[in-house]
């Protein structure tokens, strides 16, 4: 019923770590494992899809070395590393999931599940609790109405051959997006269904946020 693409082709330079995120430890596993367990435990996703580097894709395999995972390499940008990954699903509907975000509750997975059945499209947000602010260089331009703006999550949910279309659509075209989300609704004219995230779903960007990630998991 439901395939996840997995995206961990990225550089994650940001966090100066001086290797990849995905393999940063925490309790002897490493972020990618807790990623895409969720995944592994729930039966109703059949397939999994995990996009990696060239140069990582020995390393990654390791670490799943009894499962049918599949594997396939990235692409130049997140976009193009997406779309590799949707050529290998066939389920009715697919997420799509950030490696380093390690903290998915199994509570968020069964309602973006629900939702993308019921309603279609759906991805998780929380709403903005700081004053947002437009800015260009050193100078605010405006203030926006938090009460308004949202921060994306993943997983994404969506129809599958959606989505796919969507990509094909935008790499057609040569037009690139933030995330797939944007990408949907932009290529098909569709909407987008939101739905409450965790707050603690936080994706590993910065040494902060690992020092975060060390207490949650």
């Amino acid at each position: 019923m439901f395939s996840v693409v997995i995206v961990a082709a990225g550089s994650a330079k940001r966090t100066a770590l001086g290797y990849n995120k995905i393999f940063y430890k925490i309790k002897n596993r490493t972020l990618l494992e807790y990623s895409v367990q969720p995944f592994l435990d729930d039966p109703d996703f059949t397939e999994v899809v995990i996009v990696v580097s060239k140069e990582d894709m020995q390393s990654v395999r390791q670490l799943f070395p009894h499962t049918n995972i599949k594997f396939v390499i990235g692409g130049s940008t997140r976009q193009k590393s997406v779309f590799n990954g949707l050529s290998l699903i066939n389920e009715d509907y697919v997420l799509i999931h950030d490696s380093a975000r390690p903290n998915l509750k199994v509570e968020v997975l069964a309602d973006i599940k629900k939702s993308v059945m019921e309603r279609g499209a759906t991805i998780l947000y929380s709403p903005a609790k700081d004053s947002v602010v437009e800015y260009s260089g050193n100078q605010v331009v405006t203030y926006r109405n938090r009460s308004e703006i949202g921060l994306v999550q993943t997983p994404q949910a969506f129809p599958s051959e959606a989505i796919k279309k969507a990509h094909s659509l935008a790499l057609k075209a040569k037009r690139d997006y933030t995330d797939d989300a944007s990408l949907y609704q932009s290529e098909l004219d569709q909407p987008i269904f939101l739905l409450l995230g965790d707050d603690t779903n936080i994706k590993a960007t910065t040494k902060t946020d690992l020092a975060i990630l060390e207490d949650l998991l």
